[in-house]
């Protein structure tokens, strides 16, 4: 990376980044915008925009800002990004992503407040003036992909702030110095060059968005803007997306609808007005939902105008519209796909004919949000009518090499290390069970002196990378004809990837460390399989599997458990090419495990973790056993470490801001792990004689053999660290006792801890049925022993959750 101002990137060193760009090597350039030299005192440069006072243009700048970012598309090789950090966080970190994964040169122009420009809220109101510099038009966020240009009939350029305030632009020149000190001295001149640098603020935003848009938007949008007439269907796929993930499923969608020779535009919300909304033919709406309920960043200007418009918009304003949602949530929180939630009956009342029922994607589920998209989407392509999709396979995103064997391509060869990981030893592995236990819980401790890695907190998770089974590799390489030490070259061509392949790795490494081959595949899996297939027999049991007819057998597969190896091996005459195999099949994710110690107690380079071997049985009776914990069962750490590679997995839970808060604690097998960071934390608190609050502990389980650190909690109750042990057992006597059942049992403890002393409530297990059981015995123990209402006990709860009060983690 190259990081520099203005004054070097406009002016004094122009001629050199220039010379950068046009070299055509793989470089980074971070441009810091504070449009004028700010360290000589605010001097005008070519940065500095029309109508703004400096030195050097007392009486205002009158030449037009240079326009870096068209300068460096001109070279056609490099990807240029234009951001404004506080006014869009995503579009920022997306832009560096992008950077960093291109091969060639790229440049970031980053919006930089300067606190000489003035500001009449002060220098505490930057985050202000870069939301308000992009309302207003004034900087664009916007992407640009060379290496995109001309496929699809795309240019490459990606607008990511289509529409723009006027009165925004007013509040932006009216509390800046620089255009206000103009304003006073000589208003007729600071009116002439303030309204020019407008119009070509307008100018260049009306320019970059025909540039953003593709030929048919574009015919379609100047036919409008004629006072023609426009004909066609059409799917309009809007967006809200807080961190990204909404707007990819989103494009998805829009890809899969050209792929099909449908016309389809996606847009985020924020990008079409009310008053647009009534020319939609048919709308697919993919929202998610931020924080207790709100509307996610590329949705709230919409929902800013929609609100109001509802109170009084005709009943029949969308008579002519036909609509579907599909929310993206988290039904731990509250208000479980609250906004899309809002959106489905915003358009409702608005007339508008639905086309599916309102689909409820959930991060709970084994697959998150895909269980029920996949389960969602085949419906609405049938309800739209959409036509079948082309039966043939599109090329790979990347060209994919064997090298010649020899010592110059062993060279070219290094360790696989993952994006985002760094350097973990595992130091100590031991079971916590009895030899023979039909289930396999171990205590690992992690030495992360080194790693770079941030001190962990309470909640934090560790993250680990594993690797797939042997087996699995074996059956993959036979399938594809590979031994294995074939040397691959993975050359990306028309790669949409966030973080890019190894250029080179060997076809064992590949299959052993990056790709997820162990994993269950998709049904878009399935259908390439059967683009793929040569054996008639085959492809015809791949198309029934793949139709809504053969929802039982797609069902079927997947209570199979098959992998992606293994359907190669089912489907033999399926024979994919490694290039489409790294389309099809995800990459490896770390998986996150609770961290089961206090960095404050322990030292931050000592982790400790809690994990129960995750094994089931599939339909044919084989034993079937998780990729991570199947490689952590067969690894020994040995008295040097075993090397991984780990990240800290930041909390999701909410702890209090002081120890004097009451906490109670429901964990259920391994969900004993956190519990044990929270009393390790607070026996720390107490040896340093803090005032620490009471903690229940409430440990569910089957046998007393998996209650780990069992002597570890009673030293810690004789210390007076954890004052309530209290445990449920369900194997351990006749009747099933189950941890809900000692909760009604204890509903004074409870009660006490909770609403009279204001604690905490944290509960970590598996989901199902026991998280509204354990918050129905919370609200009972509320209504009963305080003699309240079941309205106010409800309400109370729920504000605990709103509030962080009360934390689940569950799986």
């Amino acid at each position: 990376w190259m990081v520099g101002g203005d004054g070097w990137a406009y002016d004094i060193g122009f001629g050199g980044l220039d010379h950068v760009l046009a070299s055509g090597q793989n470089v980074n350039i971070l441009v810091l915008d504070t449009e004028g030299y700010s360290n000589t005192g605010a001097q005008i440069s070519k940065a500095t925009p029309t109508g703004a006072v400096m030195k050097m243009a007392a009486g205002g700048n009158s030449a037009k800002k240079k326009d870096l970012g068209a300068i460096a598309m001109m070279h056609e090789n490099a990807y240029v990004a234009s951001v404004s950090l506080s006014a869009d966080v995503g579009q920022t970190v997306k832009a560096f992503r992008e950077a960093e994964a291109y091969t060639g040169p790229s440049i970031v122009i980053a919006y930089a407040t300067c606190v000489d420009w003035g500001h009449r809220a002060g220098d505490k109101a930057m985050v202000m003036q870069q939301v308000q510099a992009v309302e207003s038009g004034y900087w664009p966020l916007y992407r640009y992909h060379p290496e995109k240009v001309g496929k699809d009939g795309s240019n490459g350029f990606e607008l990511d702030n289509r529409r723009i305030s006027d009165s925004a632009m007013q509040t932006f020149l009216n509390n800046e110095n620089r255009f206000t000190s103009l304003q006073r001295t000589s208003p007729e001149h600071a009116k002439v060059l303030q309204g020019a640098m407008v119009d070509d603020a307008n100018f260049r935003h009306e320019h970059r968005k025909r540039l953003s848009m593709s030929d048919e938007d574009l015919l379609e949008y100047l036919k409008k803007a004629m006072g023609e007439q426009v004909t066609g269907d059409r799917v309009t796929i809007l967006y809200g997306s807080d961190t990204g993930t909404s707007e990819i499923v989103a494009k998805n969608f829009q890809f899969e609808m050209k792929r099909r020779g449908m016309r389809a535009k996606c847009m985020a919300f924020n990008d079409i007005s009310i008053a647009d909304l009534a020319e939609e033919k048919k709308i697919l709406a993919v929202v998610a939902t931020a924080g207790q309920g709100e509307m996610p960043k590329s949705a709230v200007k919409f929902w800013q105008e929609m609100e109001p418009f509802l109170e009084n918009a005709p009943a029949d304003y969308l008579a002519e519209t036909q609509f579907a949602v599909f929310g993206m949530g988290d039904s731990s929180y509250v208000f479980f796909n609250e906004a899309a939630k809002k959106v489905d009956e915003a358009f409702e009342k608005l007339g508008a004919t639905r086309i599916m029922p309102l689909g409820l994607g959930d991060d709970q589920h084994a697959a998150r949000y895909d269980t029920e998209l996949e389960e969602w989407t085949p419906d609405f392509y049938d309800n739209i009518e959409a036509p079948e999709p082309p039966q043939e396979l599109g090329a790979p995103s990347h060209l994919v090499e064997i090298l010649a064997p020899g010592p110059e391509t062993q060279k070219l060869l290094s360790p696989y290390v993952p994006h985002g990981s760094k350097p973990v030893k595992m130091t100590l592995k031991r079971s916590t069970v009895p030899e023979g236990y039909e289930r396999d819980i171990d205590h690992f401790e992690f030495d992360l002196t080194g790693s770079g890695l941030p001190c962990y907190g309470q909640g934090d998770s560790l993250g680990l990378w594993p690797s797939n089974e042997e087996e699995q590799v074996q059956i993959m390489l036979q399938a594809l004809n590979l031994k294995g030490d074939e040397v691959l070259r993975l050359q990306p061509v028309d790669s949409n990837r966030s973080v890019p392949l190894p250029e080179v790795i060997t076809a064992r490494a590949l299959f052993t460390e990056v790709l997820d081959i162990g994993g269950w595949p998709k049904r878009r899996f399935y259908e390439m399989l059967k683009l793929s297939a040569t054996d008639e027999a085959e492809k015809a049991q791949l198309q029934h599997i793949c139709s809504r007819e053969g929802k039982g057998e797609y069902n079927a597969c997947m209570e199979e458990s098959y992998t992606y190896a293994e359907l190669l091996q089912k489907f033999p005459s399926a024979r994919p090419s490694v290039g489409q195999l790294l389309d099809y099949i995800p990459d490896i994710k770390p998986r996150l495990y609770s961290i089961a110690s206090s960095s404050r107690l322990r030292g931050e380079d000592t982790c400790h973790l809690c994990i129960i071997k995750n094994e089931w049985t599939a339909t044919s009776g084989r034993n079937r056993v998780g990729l991570s914990t199947r490689w952590l069962s067969e690894v020994e750490p040995g008295k040097e470490g075993l090397a991984c590679h780990g990240t800290v997995h930041p909390s999701a839970v909410t702890m209090p801001e002081t120890h004097e808060t009451p906490l109670v604690m429901v964990a259920l097998g391994t969900g004993i792990a956190p519990m044990r960071a929270f009393i390790e934390e607070r026996a720390a608190a107490k040896r340093d004689g803090e005032v620490c609050g009471d903690m229940a502990l409430f440990f569910g389980a089957r046998n007393r053999a998996e209650y780990s650190y069992e002597q570890e909690f009673d030293d810690y109750q004789k210390e007076g660290v954890l004052q309530h042990i209290i445990l449920a057992l369900s194997r351990e006597q006749k009747e099933k006792i189950y941890v809900t059942h000692r909760l009604q049992q204890e509903k004074q403890l409870v009660y006490d801890l909770i609403h009279e002393k204001h604690g905490n409530l944290y509960l970590c297990g598996p989901g199902g049925a026991v998280p509204p059981q354990v918050r129905k015995a919370v609200i009972d123990a509320i209504r009963d022993c305080g003699k309240h209402s079941q309205e106010y006990a409800e309400k109370y709860v729920e504000e605990m959750q709103i509030n962080g009060r009360y934390n689940v983690e569950a799986w």
